[in-house]
Parts: C-alpha cells; structure tokens; sequence
C-alpha cells in the first residue's frame, strides 16, 4: 500500500494494518498516562500535570516488562536535573552564561545515568525545564509529578496485556532464519547467476539482526526479574538465548560469505574431469544451509550436520580455485560453530 508523498507521488508502505501488540501498546499508554494525570489532579500537586503523563508516554513505548527498570532510571535523571537547576536558582541569576552552566552540568550528570550505555537525555530536559521556570515550588511540583507517573508505570504497566519476551524473542529470529534460508538458497538454485544480487538488495540490515536479538534478550532477561506473570518463561528465555547467540556467532561468516557471493566475476574456473570443483561450494553451502536453519529452528541438526562434514571432506582446497576455497573455509567455520552449539546444546539428550 502507499500514500501520497511529496509533489503527490505515491510513498510505498505509508500505511499498513495495526498488530494486536501494537494496539495494546497505546491502550497501556493512553490508561497509564490519563491515571497518572488524575492522581496527581486529585492529590492536588497540579491542575495541568504534563511531567506526570511523560513517563507513560516514553517509558511504555518499548516492551512494558522493561517499564520498572527504565522508570528507575527516570526517576534518578529527574532528580539530578531538578537538583542541578534548583542550585543554579539558588546561586547564579538567570542569564545566558547561566543556562551555559546548567547545560553543561546536566550533561556531566547525564553521563552517570545510562540507559544502555547511552547518557540519559532526561537530566539535560528536567534542568532546563526547571531552570527556564523560576517560580518558588516548581522543583519540587516537578518531582512529585514524575514520582506519580513512574510509580503507575512501574506498578501498572507491566500488568495492562504483557507481551511474552520469548515469543516476541523467537518470532524476530524466525524471521531472520527465514530471510536467512532465502538469501543462501538463491545461489544454489541458480549457480549460473551473478548470484545474490536481487535478495543482497532486500537484505539491508539483516545482518544487525542478530546482534539486536542479543541486546534484547539481555535486556528481557534483566526484565524478567521485575516480572511476576513472566517469572517462569525464564527457561523458555534461555533455550531462544542459546539460539540467538548461535546466531550472533555465524553472522560474520555469514556477512563475508555472502559479500563474496556477490563479488564480480565470481564463476571460477572449473577443473576439467572434477565434478566439485564443476560445482563449486553450491553442495556445501546447501547443506550448511539446512543444518543452519534447522539449528535456529530449535532442532537436532545433526544429520545435515554430519552431511555437510562429507561433502566438505570429498572436495578440499586443491580441487578448487582460489575463491572458491575461500568460501568453502567460511562454511566451514559456520560449520564449526554449528558443531560447538550441537555439542553444548544437543549431545546426550
């Protein structure tokens, strides 16, 4: 489907059918963030208590289960900010070089306060605010109204319809093994091609994937613990970690493997009278191909495995080119990862 863009020409994919996730996410949102709004009316902190909806508004846009741990973090970069802004008040009038102060103070703070990794944006936000409102009582107006919107997020969000982490955790790495199995498989159906060209194209990003899924699954496994309807996925969790972190392993041989499948001129030389070299590293990467999709799959890939093993042992480097001993090395060091996962995961079941 698409929409009309700029000058009216059609914008592909503009509009499209909303997930059930989806719809539930803003449903959690708008309940938390119109609470938050009327407790804070109600306990009569502020007629119009804006800061008290922002912790619905960001908090809950990722997956709620991470709501108490990122209101935590809210919660300290309010703080800080307001503290900053509040001493600044106290002690320098409010000027150009002034704001300069607070700035640069609410990023040193920030620094302390990160979220994954990154500085925490709210400090900076919370000492502005409070600093460009110089009216008596504003400070602590501010922290009493996130203290009521954290404290409905942490205690409410989780609560309001919460997606299962290993379902959305294993739905994002089956569509990866699909996209996967497609951008492997086309050079094997069509050995006489520039092969990879067409899915290289749509594969933009495909190889972040892997790394995301470890991010998240840290950060599911770190949600986990605020969590009292997930507490027992935790098992479930681990069995998608161990897949997703294969998938993390092969994901650079992969890269490289695939690059070079694209590169021009790629046909290598055959040898007369040898049928691998005839076929060059298709046999091979179909079967690493199988064995791949089925380990990501959660299943024994033994079998393919151990067929992969025999054809890479039927055709060595010296019946090959140049390149195709270089992409017959790179299956083959997919295989050994395959190999370490089967053995941790596999053997003596």
């Amino acid at each position: 489907m698409s929409v009309p863009g700029r000058l009216g020409r059609p914008v592909p994919g503009g509009l499209r059918r909303l997930s059930v996730q989806e719809v539930r996410g803003g449903a959690r949102m708008v309940l938390c963030a119109t609470l938050s709004w009327y407790l804070s009316v109600e306990l009569g902190i502020n007629s119009a208590p804006i800061a008290a909806v922002l912790p619905a508004v960001f908090t809950l846009s990722g997956i709620p289960l991470w709501a108490p741990r990122l209101g935590l973090y809210r919660l300290a970069s309010v703080l800080l900010g307001v503290g900053i802004a509040a001493v600044a008040l106290r002690w320098l009038p409010v000027s150009t070089l002034s704001l300069a102060v607070v700035v640069s103070a609410g990023y040193l703070a920030s620094l302390l306060v990160r979220i994954d990794g990154a500085p925490s944006q709210q400090v900076l936000v919370s000492a502005v605010l409070v600093f460009g409102v110089p009216v008596s009582g504003y400070p602590e107006q501010r922290v009493l109204e996130n203290l009521v919107g954290i404290a409905v997020v942490i205690l409410l969000g989780p609560l309001l319809w919460p997606p299962d982490p290993c379902r959305l955790l294993s739905g994002r790495l089956d569509a990866y093994r699909d996209r996967l199995d497609r951008l492997l498989a086309e050079p094997v159906r069509h050995p006489g091609r520039a092969p990879l060209r067409q899915e290289a194209g749509q594969a933009g990003g495909l190889w972040q994937q892997p790394h995301d899924l470890g991010r998240d699954l840290d950060r599911a496994r770190r949600a986990l613990r605020w969590s009292v309807t997930h507490r027992r996925s935790a098992a479930a969790l681990d069995e998608v970690g161990h897949r997703i972190q294969l998938a993390e392993r092969t994901a650079a041989p992969l890269h490289c493997l695939t690059a070079q499948l694209q590169a021009p001129g790629r046909a290598a030389a055959a040898v007369p009278g040898d049928a691998h070299a005839c076929e060059g590293p298709g046999p091979l990467l179909d079967a690493v191909r199988h064995a791949l999709v089925r380990a990501l799959a959660g299943a024994d890939p033994a079998e393919p495995i151990a067929r992969a093993r025999t054809i890479g042992e039927q055709g060595g480097p010296a019946s090959s080119g140049r390149h195709d001993s270089l992409l017959r090395g790179l299956l083959l060091l997919v295989l050994d990862r395959l190999d370490d996962y089967r053995e941790a995961h596999f053997t003596g079941r």
